[in-house]
């Protein structure tokens, strides 16, 4: 998430609040860059993105882009290094939850066809591409309609109902 001034503050909100708002909560950030201007934050679930390390492939493919991931901190002080020297990695697309295969198509790094487009480029067989664009679509439909109807953000961030974390 790239969070600034530009709209209404949110970066000094961010800086004023970052600490009480995370401390009860599941969800974690860490901030990939910084500028007198914005924060690009990585939200993560320390659970799942621990999992998501531990997994064969993505462990083999994160080696191959030079991380050692031996441990979350490790994983995430590098990402912030390539963040810093090429700018939004390609690989971020495994933070994010894209799967493997489609961030490996998009860096050229298999065969798989481009087959169509989405929240991203999709590669080879759209199925598992497609549930996880599904999931997420959800999960942004519930955050909007929370806050629509004036729930707290803090809340929310503190909940455990996060159906697309599980």
């Amino acid at each position: 998430m790239n969070i600034s001034n530009d709209n209404g503050g949110l970066l000094d909100a961010w800086d004023h609040n970052r600490a009480d708002i995370f401390s009860r909560s599941e969800i974690d950030y860490y901030e990939l860059k910084r500028t007198e201007k914005n924060a690009i934050v990585l939200f993560f679930n320390q659970n799942l993105l621990d999992e998501l390390l531990r997994n064969e492939s993505v462990n083999k493919f994160l080696s191959e882009c030079g991380y050692e991931p031996d441990s979350i901190e490790d994983v995430l002080s590098m990402l912030r290094r390539r963040y810093a020297t090429v700018g939004c990695p390609p690989e971020i697309g495994v933070f994010l939850g894209i799967p493997l295969k489609d961030v490996k198509g998009f860096m050229g790094l298999n065969s798989l066809r481009h087959t169509k487009y989405g929240m991203w480029r999709i590669y080879g067989d759209p199925a598992v591409s497609e549930k996880r664009m599904k999931e997420y679509r959800c999960a942004r439909n519930m955050i909007r309609r929370r806050l629509i109807s004036g729930e707290d953000p803090v809340r929310i961030i503190r909940g455990k109902d996060f159906g697309f974390l599980n």
